[in-house]
């Protein structure tokens, strides 16, 4: 062997000796901490050379606080149900052998897409005979074929109830610096319908909280607000989704940059929850975490939270229908926000995890850079 051969092998073997020793120091100085890489929110093997989740995923949000008016729809025309039409000849069923069902949503008209009534209505009264249908049922799609009739004032109807989409308030939870906001912290489901999945666009507005319903044992609160929809819109709803709706939002966040709490950070203890019973600005309310579910996978019953500031539930009697969204500070963190009362006891409910929430609003967002 010759000297040369001899000194590169004796500096690999130097470099194996470093490496190994350092990899050594690291599990030794620097032990694995809690939590999974899906949670740390990295494709590498963070953890295998110690480092903490906190290090891997801190991450910073607008904190929200706010009511909001929520407007979101299907893509299309929601069908409530089959409804008679009265004519000059007495009163007609023209859907009644359609096939079309409530929870059926219409998404055009003889190839012309659907997205109003007023643009259905328009379309009917500008065509002659039966008109083609294309519904959406369950992620399938069928044809379905109608002959309106005329009403007393000359209109053509199809004798279907049919509603544009799902109105209502709640609380914005965050904003992203990316600009993707969380609400919510639960789906939205149509109470006539049935709708779930399929209600997945939309908008949600400003708005003021102008009274509350007491919630009562038994009975749940809530809180009242007009919405106006000519107002411009403070967002674009992009998902619907178990802890929570999620977008685009299109002002410019006023809330405070808030760290997002890690697994493990929220603790039983005391804590509060920014939320707006009266006009439209937030104010922080005394709350206890009563237990905290460690979770891996998201859901939005992840705390169990308990009212105890008297000006909250003297004027709410506790957690109310509006208020989910609100978010949960504890020691300066970010650590969840409400999304359900308990309805024997309006002072309790459940709350979801923060981080759960980030991680929604961040994968749609790098879904759409995707797409597009």
């Amino acid at each position: 062997m010759t000297d040369d051969l001899r000194c590169r092998r004796r500096i690999r073997i130097a470099w194996t000796v470093a490496i190994l020793t350092v990899a050594v120091l690291a599990i030794l100085l620097f032990p694995s901490t809690e939590g999974t890489l899906s949670e740390i929110g990295s494709n590498f093997p963070m953890q295998a050379i110690g480092l903490t989740s906190k290090a891997a995923s801190e991450e910073y949000v607008y904190i929200g606080g706010i009511p909001i008016g929520i407007s979101i729809g299907a893509n299309g025309l929601i069908v409530e149900g089959q409804s008679g039409v009265v004519t000059q000849s007495g009163e007609a069923f023209p859907s009644k052998d359609s096939g079309i069902q409530k929870g059926d949503i219409i998404y055009e008209v003889d190839k012309e897409p659907i997205s109003s009534l007023y643009i259905l209505k328009r379309t009917l009264d500008d065509g002659k005979g039966a008109v083609t249908l294309s519904v959406r049922r369950k992620g399938n799609s069928f044809e379905a074929k109608i002959t309106p009739v005329e009403d007393l004032s000359g209109s053509r109807r199809l004798g279907l109830i049919l509603k544009e989409d799902i109105g209502g308030i709640g609380t914005l939870t965050f904003v992203t610096k990316d600009g993707r906001f969380g609400a919510l912290g639960h789906y939205i489901q149509d109470g006539e319908t049935g709708l779930k999945d399929e209600l997945n666009s939309g908008k949600i507005y400003p708005t003021s909280v102008t009274g509350v319903t007491r919630g009562e044992i038994g009975k749940a609160g809530g809180l009242q607000a007009d919405v106006n929809r000519l107002l411009k819109p403070l967002g674009t709803i992009t998902e619907n989704t178990l802890i929570g709706i999620y977008g685009d939002y299109a002002d410019k966040p006023k809330g405070e940059l808030m760290r997002v709490a890690t697994k493990g950070e929220a603790k039983m203890g005391a804590a509060q929850v920014l939320t707006t019973i009266d006009g439209d600005e937030p104010t922080l309310y005394d709350i206890d975490i009563v237990k905290v579910i460690s979770q891996s996978e998201a859901n939005e019953k992840g705390m169990v939270i308990s009212v105890r500031d008297k000006r909250l539930l003297e004027k709410t009697g506790g957690i109310v229908q509006g208020m989910s969204g609100s978010p949960i500070i504890q020691n300066g963190l970010f650590i969840g926000a409400v999304t359900h009362v308990f309805v024997q006891d309006p002072t309790r409910g459940y709350a979801v995890h923060s981080r759960f929430m980030v991680d929604e609003a961040d994968a749609g967002a790098d879904f759409m850079r995707y797409a597009a």
